[in-house]
């Protein structure tokens, strides 16, 4: 099989949005498919790739998080083949049920977003994306949204969450977390000490390794509601945007992050719906939140700048490799479905 460049297929832009469960990996992703036309970008969500069913996963008495219910052989295959510009034909997880259902194909576009629990977990798929995000919310608040989701959504009570919570946690310590460093931006959003407000005003603060170029916000620093600093290592960069920012500020932060896109994306700028920065509660009712609609404008900065690798982080040869031994265990996708 040829590579995206022998083919004349487009490499696209690899971007991974991981965090818990409940961390709010949809709702932000959810702010692109509002600027980016249907034909430039996709998405997939690697909850796709359990290797069990939630009945399954029951009786043998793992989570969803455990590493043995997830079939990265087939995750790293097939996110290798969108990598080179290849279409494929990804598993189907149902979370209403907790079913499988039929394959879908997914075309590779100019932006593809990955989202999930593990995307930095194993080296072969960490090595595939150009842009690599963490969603570290206030623990509060990833509950409660984890909560309002899953009764809303996903067919659970609010005991059950609760428990699930609870037989998370060590797997949460064990194999989520320690993703965190190795992204290029954590994205936290919190309740300010003492406030008692709804999530239309929650405070956010995103740290910036120096991985990324750094964006001249010189003509706002001073406004209330926004600073820039230093972080606690030399190679970071921290925004804070406060939950009860002016409107006047947002829209000089979100003019000077305009001011940073190249001359062929300014034309998004008036594709830009007003739902920018929009989520749901708990009875699915909308709603809108500023500094949310920043971080995502600001992410769609750091995507279209992104440096699309000229193939892979790890080079062909080691996934191919990784792939061979593999199958020389008896790991190969198919044979992947029973821990």
């Amino acid at each position: 099989m040829g590579t995206a460049t022998e083919t004349g297929l487009q490499r696209p832009i690899f971007v991974a949005v991981g965090g818990d469960s409940g961390s709010g990996k949809s709702t932000l992703t959810a702010g692109f498919y509002r600027i980016f036309p249907n034909d430039q970008i996709t998405s997939l969500c690697l909850d796709d790739y359990h290797s069990l069913d939630r009945r399954e996963r029951k009786l043998i008495g793992v989570t969803a998080l455990d590493p043995r219910a997830n079939n990265f052989a087939l995750m790293e295959n097939q996110l290798l083949s969108l990598k080179r510009g290849y279409p494929i034909a990804k598993p189907v997880y149902d979370h209403s049920d907790g079913t499988f259902r039929e394959p879908e194909e997914i075309m590779p576009k100019e932006v593809v977003i990955v989202q999930g629990l593990h995307p930095f977990l194993v080296p072969g798929v960490r090595g595939l994306f150009d842009l690599n995000v963490w969603l570290d919310p206030q623990t509060e608040l990833k509950h409660g949204w984890k909560v309002q989701r899953d009764v809303a959504k996903r067919g659970y009570t609010r005991e059950e969450v609760y428990a699930e919570i609870a037989a998370r946690e060590p797997d949460v310590a064990a194999y989520i977390s320690p993703q965190r460093r190795y992204a290029d931006l954590v994205v936290r959003f919190y309740r300010p000490e003492g406030s008692t407000g709804t999530d239309e005003h929650l405070s956010v603060r995103i740290v910036e390794r120096a991985t990324l170029p750094r964006l001249n916000l010189e003509g706002v620093l001073a406004c209330e509601g926004f600073r820039v600093r230093q972080g606690d290592d030399e190679d970071e960069t921290v925004l804070e945007i406060d939950g009860g920012i002016e409107p006047a500020t947002v829209q000089q932060l979100e003019d000077r992050i305009w001011e940073h896109f190249d001359a062929r994306h300014q034309h998004l700028r008036h594709l830009a719906p007003d739902q920018f920065g929009e989520f749901t509660d708990g009875v699915l009712r909308t709603h809108h939140s500023d500094p949310l609609a920043l971080v995502q404008l600001l992410l769609v900065h750091r995507i279209l700048s992104a440096k699309r690798s000229m193939l892979l982080k790890v080079p062909l040869s080691v996934h191919e490799e990784m792939i061979h031994a593999r199958e020389l265990r008896g790991e190969a996708a198919h044979e992947h479905i029973h821990v």
